[in-house]
C-alpha cells in the first residue's frame, strides 16, 4: 500500500483548521469493534473528507493500485485510464482508500440501527466493494468506448497518405524546371532563338541543388537520346532487325523536322544535360566534408582488457580512459615482467586534446604511437622498480627507464589481461 501524502490544507479566516470542523482522515483501527452507528457514520464521511482535500486526478493511483490488488485485467486498467478524471468521484476513491486502510465491508447491526432513524427509509447498506465494483464498471466502459475511437482516429491517421521523400524531391524537381519547360513548349527550332537559353541559370534562380538536378536530367534524358541518335546515326550493320526497326521508327518520328532543326532541338537538350551535370558538379566541390564523430574516451575502452591490480607488486593500473589523448603511458605485464614506455606519434604538448594527437585505443590495441621510441624492458626487481617508476616525474622518466639494464624491444600496442598501466603523462 502506498503511504498517503497529504495535500497542505485549507485554513479558514477564523484561525480554526479544518480538522475542527471536518475531523481526520478516518482512521479504521480497531472498526470490528465499533457499534453500527459508529460504523456509518464514518462511512458516510468517508467520501465527504477525501473530497475536500483531494481533486478528482488524485484519486486515480489510489484506484488503480486497488484494482491491481483485486484481480482486475490489464484491458479493464486501460480502459479505467482512458476515461475521463471526473467520472471517479468521491464515493468511489474514498470507499477504496478506506478499505485499503482496513474498513470492514458492512455492518450486521446496521437494519436495526436505521429503523432508530426518522426519516430513514433505508434498510440496509451494501457492501463497500460492491459499490467500488459498480461504479467501476460504469468507468470501465466509458473508458472502453474512448479507447476504440482513440484507435480508429489513429488507424485513419496511419492510413493517410503520406507522399515519400523521394515522391516529395522529385515534385519539388519539376516544379523547378517550369520554366525550362515553358521554353522547350515556346521553341521554334531557329538558333537565335537558342542563344538566350540558360538552363543553368534557371536553376540556380530557383535553387536547385544536386539531387533536383540528377532528376531533372533523368527527365529529359529520353529525348536528349532520340536527338542524339539522330545527329549521330548508328551503323545499321551491326544492328538486329528490331534495332533496325526502331532506329527507321525514330527517324520517321521526327520527319516533319528540318535538320536543322534536328540539330537545334539536340543542342537544347545538351544544353539542359550540361547545365544539370555542372550543378552536380558544383554541388561536390562546395559540399563540406562530413565532420567525425568524435568516440569519448570511455566508449573507447569499452572492451579494453587490462589487469586491475597486481597484488605481488603492490601496482594498480589507472583508468584506462586517460590513455585516450595521452602523450606518454607507462605500462608493465606482470606475466613476461617487461616494462614499456608507449610514446604518441602526434603529441599534444599544450594538452588540448587536439582530434588526432595524443594515444588513442581501438578494441584491446593502443594506437597512436611512435613505433621507433615505444620499447619495453625486463625488469629483474619488479617490486622495487615498479615503485620508482609509479612516483617518476614526466623530466626524469627517460633517464630511469635508460637506467635499466636490459635489452630493449620494440611493442605492438596490443594490451591483454596481465596488462597493467602505472602511469601516464
Amino acid at each position: 500500500m502506498k503511504t498517503m501524502i497529504r495535500k497542505k490544507k485549507k485554513t479558514k479566516s477564523s484561525g480554526y483548521s479544518d480538522e475542527s470542523f471536518i475531523g481526520l482522515e478516518p482512521d479504521w483501527k480497531g472498526s470490528e469493534k465499533w457499534n453500527a452507528e459508529q460504523y456509518y457514520r464514518e462511512r458516510a464521511r468517508t467520501p465527504y473528507w477525501y473530497s475536500y482535500y483531494y481533486k478528482s486526478k488524485d484519486y486515480i493511483p489510489w484506484v488503480v493500485d486497488w484494482m491491481k490488488a483485486n484481480d482486475y485485467t490489464k484491458e479493464d486498467i486501460k480502459s479505467y485510464k482512458a476515461a475521463e478524471d471526473w467520472r471517479t468521484k468521491s464515493t468511489l476513491a474514498g470507499y477504496v482508500r478506506a478499505l485499503t486502510k482496513g474498513m470492514p465491508e458492512n455492518h450486521d447491526g446496521l437494519t436495526e440501527y436505521f429503523k432508530t432513524l426518522p426519516g430513514i427509509t433505508a434498510t440496509h447498506m451494501s457492501d463497500a466493494s460492491v459499490s467500488v465494483r459498480k461504479e467501476l464498471e460504469i468507468i470501465i466502459e466509458a473508458g472502453s468506448k474512448i479507447k476504440a475511437e482513440k484507435k480508429e482516429e489513429q488507424e485513419i491517421v496511419s492510413t493517410k497518405y503520406k507522399p515519400s521523400i523521394q515522391q516529395l524531391l522529385f515534385n519539388k524537381s519539376l516544379e523547378m524546371s517550369d520554366e525550362i519547360e515553358d521554353f522547350i513548349e515556346q521553341f521554334d527550332g531557329s538558333a537565335s532563338m537558342l542563344t538566350k537559353f540558360d538552363p543553368q541559370r534557371m536553376l540556380l534562380i530557383v535553387g536547385a541543388k544536386p539531387n533536383h538536378a540528377k532528376i531533372i536530367a533523368s527527365i529529359y534524358k529520353p529525348q536528349f537520346d532520340d536527338f542524339s541518335e539522330l545527329v549521330n546515326p548508328p551503323s545499321t550493320k551491326k544492328m538486329n532487325e528490331t534495332e533496325k526497326d526502331l532506329h527507321e521508327q525514330l527517324k520517321e518520328g521526327y520527319s516533319h523536322l528540318s535538320k536543322d532543326a534536328i540539330k537545334n532541338q539536340f543542342k537544347m537538350y545538351k544544353t539542359i544535360m550540361d547545365a544539370c551535370d555542372n550543378i552536380v558538379l558544383k554541388g561536390k566541390v562546395t559540399r563540406k566534408p562530413r565532420k567525425k564523430k568524435i568516440i569519448s574516451a570511455e566508449k573507447q575502452v569499452k572492451n579494453f582488457k587490462y589487469l586491475d591490480h597486481h597484488s605481488e607488486t603492490k601496482s594498480i593500473s589507472v583508468n584506462p580512459a586517460d590513455l585516450v589523448g595521452a602523450n606518454i603511458a607507462i605500462v608493465y605485464n606482470s606475466k613476461t615482467r617487461k616494462l614499456g614506455v608507449y610514446h604518441a606519434s602526434n603529441v599534444d604538448p599544450m594538452g588540448l586534446k587536439r582530434e588526432g594527437s595524443g594515444l588513442s585505443v581501438k578494441g584491446t590495441t593502443i594506437q597512436g604511437f611512435d613505433e621507433e621510441k615505444s620499447v619495453c624492458k625486463t625488469l629483474r626487481k619488479p617490486i622495487e622498480q615498479l615503485a620508482t617508476f609509479k612516483k617518476v616525474a614526466k623530466r626524469s622518466l627517460n633517464k630511469e627507464f635508460d637506467a635499466i639494464n636490459s635489452v630493449e624491444v620494440k611493442m605492438n600496442g596490443r594490451f591483454n589481461a596481465h596488462s597493467l598501466i602505472i602511469k601516464v603523462f
